[in-house]
């Protein structure tokens, strides 16, 4: 995966010296037929493997706003913090009120409130981070799935286009618009393949991994908070880079 990006620079480097020192007409590497082919395939194959539902929840992780992953732990942290200080003065049942976005949050901070302890708020956490990380991995699935595709697809449209070649030796008129076929189903493979779908997986990869953390910080801080934690408890196990340097500094031997 680390050799990716050297050989699409080098790939790039060379088809933009090719176009300097014998510039081609770009009319010749436009073949919708040949485009057909290689895109439509390439999204239907996605689909039938992945399923819609994974498709499009991996098309809004893509394209949804993206969030600072240390702005959301910072305002997590003041979060539980603020429902500690409530449960600690109030009890659990003054936190029954308390508005918080997060789905996850929300249903632990009820389970909490209803009197669950920490063991079976820890349960049903981790059950629900099960179901979050399959959710994770079917939309990581459509673009390994899509990487897989798009060449495969150029390869049947290669077998096509020769297919009309071998069917048209006696016309060589006709050889040259198959044979054209053969070549771009090819390169529209690739390029599908290593300009769409190997950007769009490193995207998703990286949109699912600041999620994933973020949850297990709203699992974390909910057992904390079952089992009667101080502010500073949160504020270290969220995010230990908000954690207060402690106030005595021991001195060694000399």
């Amino acid at each position: 995966m680390r050799a990716t990006p050297i050989l699409i620079a080098v790939f790039a480097a060379l088809a933009l010296a090719g176009l300097v020192l014998a510039p081609p007409s770009v009319t010749q590497y436009v073949d919708p037929y040949a485009l057909l082919i290689v895109s439509v395939g390439t999204i239907a194959i996605t689909l039938m493997r992945s399923g819609a539902r994974a498709c499009i929840a991996s098309l809004r992780t893509i394209f949804s706003p993206e969030q600072d992953l240390m702005q959301r732990r910072e305002a997590l942290a003041a979060v539980f913090s603020d429902m500690a200080t409530i449960a600690r003065r109030q009890g659990p049942v003054a936190l029954e009120k308390y508005q918080v976005d997060d789905p996850l949050l929300a249903e632990g901070l009820a389970r909490f409130v209803d009197g669950a302890d920490e063991e079976s708020l820890s349960r049903f956490l981790e059950r629900e981070l099960e179901k979050h990380d399959e959710k994770n991995s079917a939309q990581i699935d459509v673009w390994r799935g899509w990487i897989d595709h798009a060449p495969a697809m150029g390869l049947i449209g290669t077998i096509i286009g020769l297919v009309g070649v071998l069917g048209n030796l006696s016309d060589p008129k006709a050889i040259g618009p198959s044979l054209a076929l053969a070549l771009l189903t090819t390169l529209y493979g690739a390029v599908l393949a290593n300009f769409v779908g190997i950007p769009m997986l490193a995207r998703v990869r990286r949109r699912l991994r600041d999620d994933r953390c973020y949850m297990q910080n709203i699992a974390d801080g909910l057992c904390i908070l079952a089992r009667g934690g101080s502010p500073r408890h949160f504020r270290e196990a969220i995010n230990p880079q908000l954690a207060a340097p402690p106030a005595l500094k021991l001195v060694g031997a000399r």
